[in-house]
């Protein structure tokens, strides 16, 4: 395995721990907002550190791609905090596997990369492991409408950041590539934080983070969250490789399904209140992630 795609896949379990934390914060209460927000003012904070150490910026000609790329990823970031409060880790994460196939299809249209054969296999079997993955999430003939209005709304979040930041990763392999991933980054970051702030508003106050007794696991998870997109925006600004980086990142539908069974009773997550068989079905649609992994990283002959 190339050795750049260890940071997808360092990314694809922090991303997993992150989220657990998250989602507990979530069910104590926590605004989406909140999550979205502080999440991209660690990773502003930090890519602003980097660019002071550096002494160097992006040219202000240049700043609107950095703007143009910094608005889809928080569109992103935003979609995934509310798949997550509609929908559980074991379900959400796995979904967000569609990114893969829409990577490939965006480099192939918006880029001179060619996607070689065992790219699009891999991309295909992902596409099918998100479709194992759904089928444990048929609600039984008791569960209210609610239910069933919650987990269509999982989907339709999991595929808006899905889609945020499949053409996220292609800004970045664009120009994060022209740029220089230490120039572009900070300037990216830095117009994702100004961004952010629209949120302002509805971020949940310090008071009421103590009052309900979610500050500590919201502060982890974003944490969590912003380290693993650092991971992850530099290796796509430094190697490009979207296609194969994403399906190295896919691995965390493989990770959510299994840290959020075992860790269900310390979280407080659905998955420990579900059936064997609908955890196993999604973890079938897991492994196949798993499998779409092998393949696209098979170099073609």
């Amino acid at each position: 395995m190339s050795s750049h795609l260890l940071f997808p896949l360092f990314s694809s379990v922090v991303f997993v721990i992150g989220m657990l934390f998250a989602k507990k914060a979530i069910s104590r209460g926590a605004r989406p907002w909140t999550g979205t927000f502080l999440g991209n003012f660690w990773l502003a904070l930090a890519w602003i550190a980097v660019g002071v150490f550096r002494r160097e910026i992006l040219p202000l000609a240049f700043w609107w791609q950095a703007a143009l790329v910094g608005l889809t990823f928080v569109l992103g970031q935003l979609f995934t905090y509310l798949a997550f409060q509609f929908g559980d880790v074991s379900v959400a994460t796995p979904i967000f596997g569609v990114k893969v196939i829409i990577v490939a299809l965006m480099v192939a249209g918006m880029t001179q990369d060619s996607i070689s054969t065992s790219v699009w296999i891999g991309a295909f079997l992902a596409t099918l492991g998100v479709a194992f993955v759904q089928a444990g999430n048929r609600p039984a003939k008791s569960d209210s409408r609610r239910t069933m209005n919650h987990a269509a709304l999982t989907i339709i979040m999991a595929l808006g950041a899905a889609i945020s930041l499949s053409l996220f990763d292609v800004g970045l392999q664009v120009w994060g590539r022209q740029h220089g991933a230490m120039l572009f980054l900070p300037a990216m970051f830095a117009a994702t934080g100004l961004l952010s702030c629209v949120f302002l508003p509805w971020v949940d106050r310090p008071a009421t983070m103590t009052r309900l007794g979610f500050i500590s696991p919201m502060l982890i998870g974003t944490l969590l969250m912003a380290l693993q997109a650092m991971s992850m925006s530099y290796s796509l600004s430094a190697f490009g490789d979207a296609a194969r980086i994403n399906i190295v990142y896919a691995l965390r539908g493989l990770w959510a399904v299994a840290l959020s069974w075992l860790l269900a009773r310390s979280f407080g997550g659905n998955e420990a209140h579900l059936s064997p068989g609908v955890m196993l079905l999604r973890l079938a649609g897991a492994v196949i992630l798993t499998a779409a992994v092998v393949v696209a990283l098979l170099r073609p002959v």
